[in-house]
């Protein structure tokens, strides 16, 4: 998640500094950029006199708790409904991104789901598929595990080839509620219904 002062309203003075962006990743680093207070004497400025640092939230339980609470404000606003997106389906995903490139945060609900697929024990399911949640906000103790596809690439250990090459989730009517809330509505790799053409119509059938 990040925050920047571009748009509407103006940056955020402190101390002198104005800050530019906030930028905020799963694993707790807080990126801040922020434009140093000193006289512009090239058109440059905004490139060559701006800084940057990172703090840790897990080590700042003040910048934890302001960053939960912020986290709390956006996610209640993103699970509104947008009438600007439309209802996507994940078979019309073409990278596979969200289940590379982030960590699938899993509850107790979620383990049970999938451990009743595999006909497991929740406790036989989290021991051999999850791993310790990396989620500064403590919403969530376990993840998913991750493996590497057939290049090397890290990814979710449940996204797997289908038969025609292309990488899908093999759980995916049990998939975690963090995937099912993400596809719908806040994945940038979607379709619009009215632009998208079924393969099904490019092919000629006899």
């Amino acid at each position: 998640m990040s925050i920047n002062s571009d748009g509407d309203g103006e940056a955020a003075p402190l101390d002198g500094l104005s800050i530019h962006t906030l930028s905020l990743n799963q694993d707790g680093n807080l990126e801040v950029q922020f434009d140093l207070p000193v006289e512009q004497t090239t058109t440059q400025y905004h490139r060559q006199l701006r800084g940057i640092r990172t703090f840790s939230v897990y080590d700042d339980k003040e910048l934890q708790q302001a960053c939960k609470r912020l986290f709390d404000l956006v996610r209640n606003r993103v699970q509104r409904p947008d009438p600007e997106r439309v209802k996507i389906h994940c078979d019309r995903c073409s990278t596979s991104a969200c289940c590379r490139k982030y960590n699938v945060l899993v509850t107790d609900h979620d383990i049970e789901r999938l451990a009743a697929r595999f006909r497991m024990s929740p406790a036989a399911f989290q021991a051999r598929f999850t791993a310790a949640a990396v989620d500064w906000s403590a919403d969530f103790r376990a993840q998913l595990a991750c493996d590497n596809d057939a290049e090397g690439a890290e990814k979710c250990v449940f996204l797997k080839p289908d038969s025609s090459g292309r990488y899908r989730c093999s759980v995916y009517e049990d998939r975690p509620k963090i995937c099912r809330d993400f596809d719908m509505k806040v994945c940038d790799d979607f379709v619009q219904m009215e632009s998208f053409v079924p393969i099904e119509s490019l092919v000629r059938r006899n």
